[in-house]
């Protein structure tokens, strides 16, 4: 076990570390450090430089209670302390014996109330064991943890509620409460410089817990914790340092090296998103490739397909969706493999991956419609005329062209339910849900409204096949369900619960929004605490369908609250092993410290 540096002795922010990276974390001025500026902590003087307390004159306090507890993290991390205040003094032999009764107060209870947190009633006990034993005084140490806790938990709250300057004025009151031995609390006071626009401090405070911090995991995370606001560049400096600065017997410094490597990654994936076609670089290009094939990525596998379906290199776009598919089935690997596969011409290829989605997912049916052009309105026999300009503009997923197309084309020809259902799911797919709401319900007033084309009914051309394949959605099921997704989007669950039994879709239809509201519902039982419920939804909706990745992680924080501590550190370790992110890596992180009591 490493010992805990307390930053308050080394200090935590505002100071720079050197280029070397060397013990010589910061200037010392007339026995004070500064931790910000303005800010001063008292530090012992270094062994030779000056006078020290006298050995045995150190308080004890806190070392005994934390040896009689058990807890060895803030044994360990006192230990360090009373040796940097008095580099002669030497731990008790006697620290884990049982000690004799002494005249006076016994300060566990107030001990024991204070390492749960609660702190006020702590403060209320011992204001009144002082009113029965007037003579009684507490321990300079004891006022001193509670000082500590509570400054602690100011710096929690206000961090919480983004009281920003508020984090910083009470890590300046009391720099304790910001040490690698509560190193959330320095994450937040590095965050709270950051969102004050004061970058230099922030850069600081993240460098000087890299440098001084032992534990290459927590160094590993606060890069993490910093690429919110960082440069690259400031980055790279704090992952060079916390790889070498200061290192501790037994931690494995590589590690850190690994977070830069992810979130060039994850830069990388989002590059590639955006990127027009042609915009990155081949070296780049190269680098996102071998990363998405050793993490068998399929999101990453899926953003390549696209960047090279962009540029009509269909043949490499096709063979990202058939990797992305073969690593994890889904509709989005199934509708970019349709589309690819339908640039270079093997239509039938193209309609063998939509056949497990057709009829089941409104992007698989879409996609097939480029494939299979829908024949003219007079309901002939004249043969596919070739992809649409809507169609063209819906396989680019350009969903604002997409509504212009539609406008121009009601504005020339009139509106017809076919139309109007699609502005519903542009509309959709643009965030506008209450616009696409009302869509598909005048395009369902308009199918009702609109004859039968060629002789031919609108509710019984898409009968389910003999073959036993999943029924075909009718026109007026498709609005229906669009008008469902809709709602789900503007929050209507309660109404939604209530007409899906009536609603007017295909089982397949109904089955994908039940899952959609068990998963709402999921999140809102989170929300309430109610961690049995969360787990008896998310198993419900599982039997209908594979549970994506932000209710996995949703799944482990209901584990988590349960105290089922090694199923949710398996849980997130099993999200974070796919893909891993700063909200899978918060997961993996604290149910390891809850499990090793390592914080």
């Amino acid at each position: 076990m490493t010992r805990p540096v307390l930053l308050s002795a080394l200090l935590l922010a505002g100071i720079a570390a050197t280029a070397a990276g060397t013990g010589a974390w910061a200037q010392s001025n007339g026995g004070a450090r500064a931790l910000a500026p303005g800010v001063k902590v008292e530090v012992a003087p270094a062994p030779g430089s000056g006078s020290a307390p006298a050995a045995g004159k150190v308080d004890e306090t806190a070392l005994r209670y934390y040896a009689r507890i058990g807890d060895g993290e803030r044994l360990e991390a006192e230990i360090a302390r009373l040796r940097a205040l008095d580099p002669g003094w030497e731990p008790p032999k006697d620290l884990f014996a049982p000690q004799p009764t002494t005249p006076g107060v016994d300060e566990t209870p107030f001990w024991n109330l204070m390492s749960a947190g609660k702190v006020a009633e702590a403060r209320a006990a011992i204001a009144e064991q002082r009113r029965k034993s007037s003579s009684w005084q507490p321990s300079d140490k004891l006022l001193q943890e509670l000082d500590t806790a509570e400054s602690a938990g100011r710096i929690r709250s206000a961090s919480d509620t983004k009281r920003w300057q508020e984090v910083v004025d009470a890590a300046a009151a009391h720099p304790e409460a910001v040490a690698c031995n509560r190193l959330d609390n320095a994450w937040r006071l590095a965050e709270a410089y950051a969102e004050l626009k004061q970058a230099d401090r922030a850069f600081d405070t993240y460098r000087t817990i890299v440098s001084t911090c032992p534990k290459a995991k927590e160094r590993r995370d606060t890069i993490f914790k910093a690429s919110r606001y960082l440069s690259p560049d400031q980055l790279r400096e704090l992952t060079a340092l916390g790889a070498t600065a200061n290192p501790a017997k037994g931690e494995d410094y590589s590690t850190v090296r690994t977070a830069e490597a992810e979130l060039e990654t994850g830069r990388l994936l989002e590059r590639l998103g955006n990127a027009k076609p042609g915009a990155l670089s081949a070296a780049d290009l190269s680098r996102i490739q071998g990363i998405v094939r050793d993490k068998q990525d399929a999101d990453g596998a899926i953003a390549l397909g696209w960047y090279f379906q962009k540029q009509k290199n269909f043949a490499e776009a096709q063979s990202w969706f058939s990797q992305a598919n073969g690593w994890a089935p889904s509709d989005k690997a199934a509708e970019g493999l349709v589309l690819a596969y339908n640039g270079l011409g093997e239509k039938a290829q193209a309609r063998a991956a939509a056949a497990p989605w057709k009829g089941k997912s409104s992007r698989i049916d879409q996609a097939l419609k480029a494939v299979d052009p829908p024949r003219g309105a007079g309901g002939g026999r004249s043969g596919p005329q070739g992809p649409s300009e809507l169609d063209r503009a819906l396989a680019r997923h350009d969903f604002a062209e997409c509504l212009s197309i539609i406008r121009s084309s009601i504005a020339k020809s009139g509106p017809t339910a076919a139309l109007l259902q699609q502005r519903g799911w542009c509309l959709l797919e643009m965030k506008r849900p209450s616009e696409a709401e009302a869509a598909f319900a005048e395009a369902q007033a308009m199918a009702a409204r609109e004859p039968a084309k060629g002789g031919a009914s609108t509710g019984t051309t898409r009968t389910p096949a003999a073959s036993g394949l999943p029924q075909k959605a009718t026109l007026a099921q498709e609005n229906a369900y669009g008008q469902a997704v809709a709602r789900l989007a503007t929050g209507d669950t309660v109404g939604l619960t209530r007409d899906l039994p009536r609603a007017n879709m295909t089982p397949a239809q109904k089955a994908e929004i039940r899952a959609s509201l068990m998963a709402t519902e999921a999140n809102r039982a989170l929300e309430d605490k109610r961690y049995n419920d969360v787990l008896r939804l998310l198993d419900a909706r599982k039997e209908l369908t594979p549970e994506p990745r932000n209710l996995g992680i949703l799944r482990g924080w209901a584990l988590y609250n349960l105290m089922r501590f090694d199923e949710a550190y398996a849980q997130f370790k099993s999200v974070d092993d796919r893909l891993s992110t700063e909200e899978s890596r918060e997961g993996v992180s604290i149910t390891w410290k809850t499990i090793y009591h390592d914080w």
